[in-house]
């Protein structure tokens, strides 16, 4: 059971990271309009603050997938039940953002 439980927890975890890199991949083909398309206000804000370019919000966007990928990793070593929760939560948000994505 323990290997199972392994299994579908790095399968979410992967997906968190696919969708994370295939979401980087949509702003920047459409980089040109993403001020307009962004929804997030923050996203916004942080492409104003790069005077209209994306690199620092591209940026953010990437490290925070690699902090709450660490802190899922980390989280899965110490409070494994926490861990399951907590990654189906993020999987399930990476699952909407992928379906907004193709709205």
């Amino acid at each position: 059971m323990d290997a199972i439980k392994r299994f579908l927890y790095s399968v979410q975890w992967l997906f968190i990271g696919v969708v994370s890199a295939y979401d980087v991949y949509m702003s920047v083909t459409v980089r040109d309009k993403l001020y307009e398309a962004e929804k997030n206000p923050v996203g916004r804000w942080l492409i104003r603050l790069g005077d209209g370019d994306i690199a620092l919000f591209m940026g953010l966007k990437v490290a925070s997938t690699v902090l709450v990928l660490g802190i899922l990793v980390w989280l899965y070593h110490w409070r494994p039940k926490t861990a399951f929760a907590v990654i189906l939560g993020v999987a399930t948000f990476q699952a909407w953002l992928l379906y907004v994505l193709h709205s």
